[in-house]
């Protein structure tokens, strides 16, 4: 089957195992790489064929999408891809640590390591947001070229 032929290529090869540890290891990393291919490329796509009653419309939704895969992206790499590797490291000290609840107790780490995350999260949704939305008039300026707005 081919399924069985797929599953042993990927088994089989280190290339592939390579890079799926290294996947494993950078989650926040790949998964804003993603996020911006789609974000930066493919929503901008789909949203130039949709139809829209006003032409800046068009533009602040494919600058809307553009912006939200680079910072997503920048974000990822400036913080998450540090903090991710700072809290397994505090995770792995903590493993160690005798006379703690989290010594040897893989499954309170696995916890600490995702409430730990999760909140740093949440605290910089809004300042990532705040630059997102300031992103998109100068994607706009620079992708459609700056136009002349009434009353300026």
């Amino acid at each position: 089957m081919k399924i069985n032929k797929i599953a042993n290529f990927i088994n089989n090869s280190p290339k592939t195992q390579k890079l799926l540890k290294n996947v494993n290891d950078n989650p926040a990393l790949y998964g804003a790489s993603a996020s911006f291919i789609l974000a930066s490329v493919m929503r901008p796509s789909l949203i130039g064929i949709m139809p829209f009653k006003e032409k800046k419309d068009r533009q602040y939704s494919q600058a809307s999408a553009v912006a939200a895969g680079a910072i997503e992206l920048l974000s990822s790499v400036c913080l998450f891809v540090p903090l991710n590797k700072s809290i397994k490291t505090a995770s792995d000290n903590l493993y160690k640590a005798k006379g703690t609840v989290y010594h040897e107790n893989t499954a309170v780490l696995r916890q600490f390591k995702s409430i730990t995350n999760r909140g740093i999260k949440a605290l910089s949704l809004i300042p990532i947001s705040l630059l997102r939305f300031s992103l998109v008039r100068p994607i706009v300026d620079l992708a459609f070229g700056k136009e002349k707005h009434e009353g300026k």
